[in-house]
């Protein structure tokens, strides 16, 4: 039972990092935190995306699911993926 609960925790959190990733391109606006503003990309490449990539990696070592440990490498490194793929597909 337990097992079965962890999967679907799992599989919700993949879909909302999923979701994350992709909506600085749909959705824009900013976040304040203190005195410092931030638009909604920045927020999510840089802050959001790699604390939940650091979660995922504590627990890929924990749980000894190594595939695992390549989503929360790819979501602490979200930014530097999105911008090679930018420039990538569409140019310098």
């Amino acid at each position: 039972m337990r097992l079965v609960v962890s999967d679907k925790i799992q599989k919700i959190t993949s879909f909302l990092v999923a979701i994350l990733w992709v909506s600085p391109t749909i959705i824009e606006f900013t976040v304040t935190i203190g005195k410092q503003t931030y638009s909604w990309p920045a927020f999510v490449l840089l802050f959001l995306l790699p604390i939940i990539g650091l979660t995922y990696l504590i627990y890929s070592i924990l749980m000894k699911k190594w595939w695992l440990c390549l989503f929360g490498l790819a979501c602490i490194f979200s930014f530097p993926i999105t911008i090679a793929l930018g420039a990538y597909l569409l140019g310098p």
